[in-house]
């Protein structure tokens, strides 16, 4: 009975821990105590007991500091997770975000590039063509069309679009995207690009190309310029026909194309009779349009491959690459005539007006271009020299 009442604490606290009974303190130290007013012999006992509650004290502290330690783990390891979540999505982010910068930085070169390479062309059919090839390998685009206003030029590649003058800014109508060219107020031009069918609810596409497109404006209304300031440079401003210098550019590619494929060409010199008696009699704007009207005879008597140019005053000069010297006598004989027949009007006034023509060969009539130009001005001023009003090719009797 006695050693029942000494372990009887230990089995209440063994079966109340397995179990989760929770015993208060107090009934423990009231037990201890019952034990050692009738027991006081048994302090063995009872150092058991104290040690046995101390301990429960101890280990239940210790179980609150690890449940603590467990939330506060718990908490850190949420937080950590948390972190790593967001970085990992941040890194998603980073990486579009490197790889759109990416395909920008490519674009914006490309662009760059392209921009230089453009902006160098005079030749606009040429210009047109590197657009083309650009839009092609950048966005498999097919279907371009280009006009430019002043020359009433028109480029298209692929299906022919639609180019109205009328659109001032730039549009997407009928997935077709609509560029104009122009320099403040002054509109130089249209660009016409369809997007392809697999890309028409592609709205990314749309800004990307919009955007290529964008970026190519400036560069393709700088060549218009060019070419324009080039024309304007090369261009006689009264006649529109070529000036002298850039007639002595092309008749120098002339002969070395000649001399290269052992071809031939020939060099066609033309005088207005008595175009000072013109000015004189009716004033130098009647000299103008006398010019002007002259001028535009020679344009509509030839063919593309010909090259006509205002030589100086009233002296023109055609080359006629790979002609055929009986069939250039004949063409010119008929430009002498319908000059011969054109009326001009002046103001109130009418008038006929006749040229001297003279002609030489390559390479019959001299094997340097130079040569050439000379014997077709010798051959000028014969026929100024014999009645004027008349054509005259070279031979060796003039001399």
């Amino acid at each position: 009975m006695e050693k029942l009442i000494i372990i009887a604490p230990l089995i209440l606290y063994f079966i109340g821990y397995h179990f989760g009974v929770a015993f208060s303190r107090l009934s423990i130290i009231l037990l201890i105590s019952l034990i050692v007013v009738l027991y006081p012999t048994h302090l063995i006992a009872i150092s058991v007991i104290v040690s046995l509650l101390l301990t429960e004290y101890f280990l239940e502290k210790f179980y609150k500091q690890m449940q603590s330690l467990k939330r506060a783990y718990n908490e850190n390891l949420s937080l950590v997770v948390n972190e790593m979540a967001a970085l990992k999505k941040d890194s998603e982010t980073i990486k579009l975000n490197l790889s759109s910068s990416e395909k920008a930085i490519k674009n914006i070169l490309y662009i760059y590039e392209l921009s230089k390479n453009i902006a160098g062309y005079v030749d606009l059919e040429k210009m047109f063509n590197l657009i083309v090839k650009s839009l092609d390998e950048q966005f498999t685009i097919k279907d371009i069309s280009m006009k430019i206003f002043d020359r009433n030029k028109v480029f298209q590649k692929g299906t022919p679009l639609n180019l109205e003058e009328n659109i001032k800014s730039q549009k997407i109508i009928n997935n077709i995207i609509y560029l104009p060219l122009s320099i403040g107020e002054i509109f130089l031009g249209i660009l016409a690009i369809k997007i392809p069918a697999l890309y028409e609810k592609d709205t990314e596409f749309f800004d990307d190309i919009a955007a290529f497109v964008e970026e190519l404006d400036i560069a393709i209304q700088r060549a218009i310029l060019y070419s324009k300031v080039e024309s304007m440079s090369r261009t006689d401003g009264l006649t529109d026909l070529h000036r002298r210098g850039y007639f002595n550019e092309r008749l120098k590619e002339e002969e070395i194309r000649a001399k290269r494929w052992k071809g031939r060409f020939s060099i066609l010199m033309m005088d207005i009779d008595h175009f000072k008696r013109v000015n004189d009699t009716y004033g130098h704007q009647a000299g103008d349009t006398v010019l002007k009207t002259i001028a535009g005879i020679l344009k509509n008597s030839i063919y593309e491959t010909d090259f006509a140019a205002r030589y100086g005053g009233e002296e023109f000069v055609i080359i006629f690459p790979q002609t055929d010297p009986l069939g250039l006598n004949i063409k010119t004989e008929k430009i002498r005539k319908t000059i011969e027949e054109t009326e001009i009007t002046v103001g109130l006034e009418r008038l006929k007006v006749t040229a001297s023509f003279g002609i030489a060969h390559y390479p019959k009539d001299g094997l340097t271009s130079d040569e050439v130009l000379h014997k077709a001005d010798m051959s000028l001023y014969k026929s100024k020299q014999t009645g004027r009003n008349k054509v005259t090719e070279y031979n060796s009797e003039i001399s």
